[in-house]
């Protein structure tokens, strides 16, 4: 029973319920960590390039130097520092962000705390469900079983209880009408032979169903369906069918 139990959580698509619990788990766990303080470290660089073009108004005046010609030109020499990494830039930066009254994250945080609560009273509910419904089909298919036997051994009965009479009615000791009540009886046993065998193979339909195996009980690969093709060959027409005009 434990194992049947099992087999229907894992399969049932009402069991998808997981998913849904996950994804909330992940959300509470981000939101607790939006009331934690936090440490931010930025590190920079950057290279400049310091050269220019010299203006065609300037006024060198007397006794001032002319501009150091390392720093004349034009794009060329602006990639040519820049490449060389001549005037880099360095910079490090620490922020620290201690929140003292974050009010919607707090909000947000007893939201998903509910929910989560909320959901794991549903997947609760489900997983008894589904042990419910397992148990009870279990029960069924025992009990369609046991009637299943029964019939078939008063079917057998009712055979030897027929074959009786026709023996006695040969010896002469029986009449018509005996035979004609044991044929009946012996039919009766046989129509409920059959609702026995109906109601049994409905019971491990149903089984098969709780439990999620119907594919496989069936030999069905939905790969194959996806793909369009079906490795078990197909079962053989019947001759009665063969035969039809």
């Amino acid at each position: 029973m434990q194992d049947l139990i099992e087999a229907a959580l894992r399969s049932q698509r009402r069991y998808r319920a997981r998913a849904s619990t996950s994804i909330t788990q992940i959300s509470l766990r981000g939101i607790k960590n939006a009331l934690k303080p936090s440490l931010d470290l930025t590190a920079s660089a950057t290279n400049n390039g310091l050269a220019g073009t010299l203006n065609p108004n300037l006024i060198n005046l007397p006794g001032t130097p002319l501009p150091d010609q390392y720093f004349v030109g034009g794009l060329s020499t602006v990639f040519g520092q820049l490449f060389r990494r001549n005037f880099p830039d360095y910079g490090v930066r620490l922020t620290l962000s201690v929140p003292l009254k974050n009010r919607q994250a707090q909000a947000d945080m007893t939201r998903e705390t509910l929910r989560r609560r909320r959901q794991d009273i549903q997947l609760r509910q489900q997983e008894n469900a589904i042990k419910l419904e397992v148990s009870r089909a279990a029960a069924t298919l025992d009990q369609e079983h046991e009637n299943y036997r029964i019939a078939v051994e008063a079917r057998e009965l009712r055979e030897q209880m027929a074959e009786a009479e026709r023996k006695r009615l040969s010896l002469g000791s029986s009449t018509i009408f005996a035979i004609i009540q044991a044929q009946r009886d012996l039919s009766a046993a046989r129509t409920a032979e059959v609702n026995a065998a109906r109601a049994y193979t409905n019971a491990r339909i149903n089984m098969e169903r709780v439990t999620g195996r119907t594919l496989r009980a069936n030999s069905i690969s939905i790969s194959e369906a996806y793909a369009g093709e079906v490795a078990k060959a197909p079962d053989p027409i019947p001759p009665a069918l063969l035969e039809r005009p």
